[in-house]
């Protein structure tokens, strides 16, 4: 028989604070991933990553006095729970909005709602120490890191012993004992610019490390845009995959139209990539499988050959039902059929 196959769903950059906070504060049920289609709701596991802390700011889900200082409350970790997701990066630029304390109830919460997270932790061994999540028998290890932070500079703030930093002396060891332990092994990294269409060089340095160590693949945030996919051997890099449940700006339209990853994981073969667009309605997305969607999707498919042209180049093949496009390396793909050019 074939060997088994799990088919994770990557997304970006969720923030449960701001609009979204309040609509989950007057409704518990309330569920921002509901018109994602069948590619999403499908897939065997779920991965976001968390820009906001979860907790009780006594109805507050955004500092008054800033609005980059936001938190999501306590009960957006049974709304991540019952979108079924199970696997989330707390690793970011927003870990400390409210504090150690806030951190601390952030993964108390997580931990309520039985969500495996990575990225951070009550003391520096925890935030570095892999999710592990296990599905058909096999096991996925996703580590979690940042190379942005708000406050002042990370190496002399207190946030340093409870947060994953981008940093290779931390991550190898650990990489490298996650690669003998399980099937698949998966770097979340939070890093580069907001809002351009290319990773920087800093990001790529990070990247061209870590994948070799034997990475099965890197899942980028931050930007708030999608930016293009790239290849380390045959392991795919998703430099950033934009915004997700986050709201957008109107006059930089790619705030508010990117890609959630479908990535197939099957043992002794590489990743397959399936890219599935969306658009965000306010802060909610929503997947354009539909017939009308048609050209929104192609003008999508464009521009992620386009930025990808940035990162090696890619072959992005023809939309399929669920509004996803398969995604391949340039110089593997040569000879492919002419539909994918």
């Amino acid at each position: 028989p074939a060997p088994e196959r799990i088919v994770l769903a990557a997304g970006g950059d969720v923030n449960f604070g701001r609009e979204c906070g309040q609509a989950i504060l007057k409704d518990p049920a309330y569920n921002p991933f509901a018109e994602l289609g069948r590619a999403w709701n499908e897939a065997d596991v779920r991965f976001v990553n968390l820009e906001s802390q979860l907790s009780d700011q006594h109805g507050l889900t955004q500092s008054p006095a800033h609005r980059l200082i936001f938190t999501g409350p306590p009960g957006g970790a049974e709304v991540l729970a019952q979108a079924r997701i199970s696997l989330v990066s707390t690793a970011n630029n927003h870990a400390w909005d409210y504090g150690k304390s806030a951190l601390f109830e952030t993964l108390a919460n997580l931990e309520r709602a039985q969500l495996a997270y990575a990225g951070t932790g009550r003391d520096r061994e925890q935030a570095y120490r892999p999710a592990i999540v296990r599905v058909k028998g096999l096991s996925i290890a996703l580590f979690a890191v940042t190379q942005v932070w708000n406050q002042p500079p990370f190496d002399t703030h207190e946030g340093k012993g409870f947060v994953a930093w981008a940093n290779l002396a931390e991550l190898g060891p650990r990489l490298a004992q996650a690669r003998r332990e399980n099937d698949f092994v998966l770097v979340s990294y939070h890093g580069g610019e907001e809002y351009v269409s290319a990773p920087v060089e800093r990001t790529r340095a990070f990247v061209s490390q870590v994948m070799a160590l034997g990475v099965d693949a890197v899942i980028g945030h931050h930007p708030h845009v999608p930016q293009g996919v790239g290849w380390v051997g045959e392991r795919p890099v998703l430099y950033s995959l934009g915004n997700f449940v986050f709201a957008g700006h109107d006059d930089r339209p790619w705030t508010k139209q990117s890609f959630f990853a479908r990535l197939t994981l099957q043992k002794g073969a590489p990743p397959a990539l399936d890219a599935c667009t969306y658009a965000i309605d306010g802060h909610r997305p929503r997947s354009l499988d539909r017939p009308l969607d048609a050209p929104a999707v192609q003008r999508f498919r464009a521009h992620l050959i386009g930025t990808s042209t940035s990162t090696g180049g890619a072959l992005v093949g023809t939309p399929d039902e669920l509004g996803c496009v398969r995604v391949t390396e340039r110089r593997a793909a040569q000879g492919s059929r002419s539909s994918s050019n």
